[in-house]
């Protein structure tokens, strides 16, 4: 990493971090989900991407977005890109298509949704993690150890109790199907190493915005129909 790159690891969060990720992580899906039944999913999407900005500016101080870039990406970043291509490829294996498609909701997702996800979930996937990982006064293993579990439970639960419920591209039950979950599970690792070893969000975007827009192609799925009821 050059001298000129925004380097993660120089934040130290608190024990304020340490609590709200932790709440965060384990009420929010859970939270999300209801909302979804009661209202759709344009209140908790909304709710979610003003946590994943908000945090990260509020108590990070930055985004990642307006960071420098260094040089060049780093090599996991094009690792994820491989491993996104794969989980695609799965994914057109075991499509969920709409018979009749609305193309004008199927752009607007593309255009609004996928790019509006792709740039805020790593923003609190990472903040939950960073706020256990980079907490100053403890030893550093059990602290990563902790993170790791809070982010994989997050992400985890949030899919389960929210997307999934509306977000159908894949069939979850076919073979080809779970291994494109189980790509999109080490995709999100690959998010934290991306993150620390460029300083810069954009390439987490780049991979997510590929998962998003690429089944668009093949299912003809729209986001419109489940924002509200």
């Amino acid at each position: 990493m050059s001298a000129q790159t925004y380097d993660p690891t120089t934040w130290r969060s608190s024990r304020v971090d340490l609590i709200i990720a932790t709440a965060v992580a384990l009420v929010f899906p859970p939270i999300a989900g209801w909302l979804y039944g009661v209202k759709g999913a344009l209140i908790p999407i909304a709710l979610y991407y003003s946590l994943a900005w908000g945090l990260s500016k509020l108590r990070r101080g930055l985004t990642g977005y307006g960071t420098p870039l260094p040089e060049k990406p780093p090599v996991w970043f094009y690792a994820n890109v491989v491993v996104i291509l794969f989980a695609l490829s799965f994914a057109h294996m075991a499509p969920i298509k709409v018979e009749t498609p609305d193309m004008l909701g199927v752009l607007l997702t593309a255009l609004l949704w996928a790019p509006a996800n792709a740039s805020s979930e790593q923003l609190l996937w990472l903040y939950i993690f960073d706020s256990w990982d980079l907490y100053p006064e403890k030893p550093k293993l059990s602290y990563r150890l902790i993170g790791l579990l809070l982010f994989s439970a997050y992400v985890g639960a949030i899919h389960t109790l929210f997307w999934t419920k509306f977000l159908h591209i894949a069939d979850p039950e076919s073979f080809f199907g779970v291994i494109f979950v189980l790509l999109t599970t080490i995709s999100g690792y690959l998010h934290i190493i991306v993150w620390r070893k460029s300083g810069q969000m954009v390439f987490t975007f780049i991979p997510h915005l590929l998962l998003n827009i690429g089944p668009l192609l093949w299912t003809g799925y729209s986001i419109l129909p489940y924002l509200w009821r």
